[in-house]
C-alpha cells in the first residue's frame, strides 16, 4: 500500500496557523501592556520633573538670595528665570501636555522670593497620553507640595 503524505501537509498548515494566531494574540496583549506601563512610567517622570524644577528654583533663589519665577510656556515647557535670565528649562514628555496653572493672580507664572518661598498657592495640571489629568498643588510658606491623581 502506498502511503500518502497529504495529511502531514494539512497537519503542518493547521499547526502553523494555530501558532500564528496565538502569536498575534500574544503580541497584541503585550503591546497593550507595554503602552500602559510606558504611560505610567512617563507620568511618574513628569511628576518628578515638575517637582524637580520647582525645588531647584526654590533652592537657587534661596542660595543666591535672588527672586525668581517659573513660567509655564505653552503646552509642554516650564522655564525658570531669575533677574531676567533663563536659568533652567523643563520639557514634559512627548504626548503629554500642561493644563492651566491656577494662581490667585490668574497668570501662568509662579513667583519665588529670595528666601526660596513661593508667594502664592497654586495648582498645576498636566495630562498624560490617555488624557487623564493629574494635579500638583503648592502651598504658601510651608513648601509643601501635594501630587493628586
Amino acid at each position: 500500500m502506498i502511503k500518502k503524505s497529504g495529511i502531514a501537509l494539512i497537519e503542518l498548515v493547521v499547526t502553523i496557523s494555530i501558532i500564528l494566531i496565538l502569536s498575534g494574540v500574544s503580541f497584541g496583549l503585550y503591546y497593550k501592556t507595554y503602552k500602559c506601563i510606558n504611560n505610567r512610567f512617563k507620568v511618574d517622570m513628569c511628576k518628578n520633573g515638575i517637582l524637580h524644577i520647582i525645588n531647584d528654583a526654590k533652592n537657587y533663589c534661596k542660595i543666591n538670595q535672588q527672586r525668581g519665577y517659573l513660567v509655564f510656556n505653552g503646552k509642554d515647557n516650564i522655564d525658570f528665570s531669575s533677574l531676567n535670565q533663563k536659568i533652567k528649562n523643563y520639557k514634559i514628555p512627548e504626548g503629554f501636555r500642561l493644563g492651566d496653572v491656577i494662581t490667585p493672580s490668574g497668570n501662568q507664572i509662579i513667583y519665588i522670593d529670595g528666601d526660596g518661598n513661593t508667594r502664592d498657592a497654586c495648582t498645576i495640571f498636566f495630562y498624560d497620553l490617555k488624557g487623564r489629568d493629574y494635579s500638583i498643588t503648592l502651598r504658601v510658606g510651608t513648601n509643601y507640595v501635594e501630587i493628586k491623581e
